[in-house]
């Protein structure tokens, strides 16, 4: 392998490593930075388990190697991270049991090999399974500020924010054609915890009987089940629509199907739907918790996490003020432009060098 201060002259070997199935955040940051790493004339490989989504987003010229990742204690996967690191310019690993497996073989590598591993944190993931990282990318400032106070053996961080593909933001006709009579509030994320749809759907409850709104919530996960009843259970199932799986090629039409996108997450990283729904023009109303803050800005209305009044308030006054809407839909674009996928690729790239100038 050459010094590092020659490889950062030429186009760099990296493996970006993820251990997941369904179609998240994380696999659609993966996908941006292998097709955008690419784009700009580097040679990306993606390790992934077998029949992972994300597959089906990456550009031909990014290699795909399918590896065990079998469990968090399986050895043949630390073995493929050991001897990629001997060949490779930069092992780029996202999620706790790619960044657990490479993390193993961590203690046998020389100081120039460290430099390669690159670990990769996505939201507020338990310490446990990045005990051996020493080199953290992270999507936000508040993940940031999570990983300098929880996990102490960390010798560098870095803040990347995640960005989106622009393209067919703006002219993607609606997924479910509007007919004028109701003003749709709707939200696209993974039915777990965190995302907040008990509180939405709660809020939702309180403004529903009294004003022309419909509830439109895409996607699936271990709570679908969960929502549907707790709707059924607030005798709102009417008014809401249950989309299920929305494919990588509906987002943005999910997202033009909507008038206002309600982000009642109580644990975010740095959420790329959000950037989706803002880079629509709709306007933002949501909980103010950390990753959610530093997406949106001042450019939304975000309430105190769990104020499920304050949730429907703000609610029922963007359904009744056209205006307001109209203003937060214009910031909300605005906002936007700041999070594109290139500036994604741009600020990772200078992470990679700045990790092997180390």
């Amino acid at each position: 392998m050459v010094e590092n201060k020659k490889v950062l002259d030429k186009p760099l070997k990296i493996v970006q490593a993820i251990d997941a199935g369904g179609w998240g955040g994380a696999e659609k940051a993966v996908v941006m930075l292998a097709n955008g790493l690419t784009n700009a004339g580097h040679n990306v490989e993606v390790w992934v388990r077998k029949n992972s989504v994300l597959c089906q987003e990456l550009v031909p010229e990014v290699r795909i190697r399918v590896v065990p990742f079998l469990n968090d204690y399986e050895p043949f996967t630390p073995v493929l991270f050991a001897r990629a690191l001997k060949t490779r310019d930069i092992v780029h690993v996202h999620l706790g049991r790619a960044a657990k497996l490479s993390g193993y073989i961590a203690p046998l590598l020389s100081p120039d090999s460290r430099k390669r591993l690159l670990c990769h944190m996505h939201s507020y993931h338990k310490p446990r399974h990045y005990k051996r990282q020493k080199q953290i990318i992270c999507v936000s400032k508040a993940v940031e500020d999570y990983v300098k106070k929880g996990m102490p053996w960390v010798e560098h961080t870095w803040v990347v924010y995640n960005g989106i593909d622009m393209k067919g933001a703006r002219s993607s006709a609606p997924l479910f054609p509007k007919d004028g009579r109701a003003v749709r509030i709707g939200l696209l994320a993974t039915f777990k915890a965190p995302k907040g749809h008990a509180d939405l759907l709660k809020a939702f409850a309180k403004i529903c009987d009294e004003l022309p709104v419909k509830l439109i919530l895409g996607g699936d996960g271990p709570l679908l089940p969960d929502m549907k009843r707790l709707a059924g259970e607030l005798g709102i199932s009417d008014k809401v629509i249950f989309t299920g799986f929305i494919p990588p090629d509906k987002v943005f039409p999910f997202w033009k199907s909507l008038d206002i996108a309600c982000v009642p997450s109580n644990a975010e990283g740095f959420p790329l739907s959000l950037l989706e729904a803002m880079a629509c023009g709709l306007p933002i109303v949501g909980y103010a918790e950390p990753g959610v803050k530093e997406a949106i800005g001042d450019d939304g209305i975000l309430l105190p996490v769990g104020d499920i009044d304050g949730l429907a308030d703000s609610l029922k006054k963007a359904v009744e003020d056209e205006k307001l809407r109209a203003k937060l839909s214009g910031m909300s674009l605005k906002r936007s432009e700041q999070f594109t996928k290139e500036k994604m690729s741009e600020n990772t790239i200078e992470v990679y060098k700045d990790a092997l100038r180390h």
